[in-house]
């Protein structure tokens, strides 16, 4: 009987998901709070921290596990226990002191390191099993995986009071899980893709995700002070230029985020628009970063494009997308021998 139902069996690879679901949420929830230290959400002397919604995360995730199980489902159950394990953790010194959020450092790096050190405990014990799982993610479930992180990922926007923020974050995470789910799939089709296409895939809606953030932040709060322009003497116009011209910026970056997204969801289709569509967005990504560079920090304080993010994943897309086993899979996906391997 123990057997048949496999109780107590040891499941290495929802570990390795949720385990990197609580790092990425921990240090994601960290980076966010310490560059945003004043937005919060208080209500009636309430402070609503971020952990109340990790706990409601691993609750949920705890009960479905509980309730409706399913192989498919239980890798989304272990990305959101990791969320919500993440925006616990990252708040432990709030905790623990009852009132400094702070006093991060020692456990930051416990948290860090331990977590670092399980991870690579289960690589190398279980690399075999994790490998499997890993190239079956990179054709099948990846992106929804992927979107249900995004999605989860939201709710720490939302818990500073960025509903500007959140709200677009959130959107793109449900569209992606959407597609994923009611979308039929071609097998034949997803077994002769390369593998590296749903990584490009995933790196193209994070992108784009990216540029609608920075884009819907610079239309909000304009990197451009008009007082301090007025200040350093110059003129109206060329005030009124350097204005419309960021403004123009960002509303750029919301188009092409878009289109990014779209990349993302239609790369594994196999058609060739897809393909080109992949290679203009990462180009235009690279060109919508060039324009700031030279730029002073002040006007960049809103951060237009996310350089750090857009250009190497944009050059790290160009590069695989232009290999040529890349180029003939899209030029026979959908014609072409269904035997050739890729």
């Amino acid at each position: 009987m123990l057997r048949r139902f496999r109780i107590g069996a040891f499941r290495p690879a929802l570990s390795f998901i949720g385990l990197l679901s609580f790092i990425t949420s921990f240090f994601g929830s960290r980076l966010f709070a310490t560059l945003n230290p004043t937005i919060v959400i208080q209500q009636q002397g309430i402070h609503f921290h971020h952990f109340w919604y990790g706990i409601a995360l691993m609750g949920i995730a705890g009960w479905l596990a509980i309730t409706w199980k399913s192989e498919r489902l239980d890798r989304a159950y272990a990305v959101m226990y990791g969320l919500g394990a993440g925006f616990i953790g990252d708040e432990v010194g709030l905790l623990l002191t009852l009132n400094n959020y702070q006093s991060e450092l020692t456990y930051d790096f416990f948290i860090g390191a331990i977590s670092a050190s399980v991870l690579l405990l289960l690589v190398i014990r279980y690399r075999v099993v994790l490998k499997r799982e890993v190239s079956y993610l990179m054709t099948r479930e990846g992106l929804a995986l992927l979107g249900v992180f995004v999605t989860g990922f939201s709710f720490i926007l939302f818990a500073f009071g960025s509903l500007s923020f959140g709200t677009p974050l959130a959107l793109v995470g449900i569209i992606v899980i959407l597609r994923e789910v009611f979308v039929k799939h071609d097998t034949v089709l997803e077994g002769r893709m390369p593998r590296g296409v749903t990584v490009i895939a995933a790196l193209s809606i994070l992108g784009g995700a990216n540029l609608i953030l920075a884009g819907v932040g610079n239309i909000l709060f304009p990197p451009v002070n008009v007082s301090d322009l007025a200040g350093a003497g110059l003129s109206s116009g060329t005030i009124g230029l350097i204005s419309t011209i960021f403004s123009l910026l960002a509303f750029v970056a919301l188009g092409l985020g878009s289109l990014k997204i779209l990349a993302g969801l239609v790369l594994r289709t196999g058609k060739s628009w897809a393909w080109s569509l992949g290679i203009a967005t990462s180009i235009s990504s690279i060109f919508l970063d060039a324009s700031s560079l030279g730029t002073s920090p002040e006007l960049l304080s809103g951060l237009l494009t996310g350089n750090g993010i857009e250009f190497p994943t944009s050059i790290i897309a160009i590069i695989y997308l232009t290999r040529p086993y890349v180029k003939a899979f899209y030029r026979k996906a959908l014609g072409g021998p269904r035997n050739e391997k890729l």
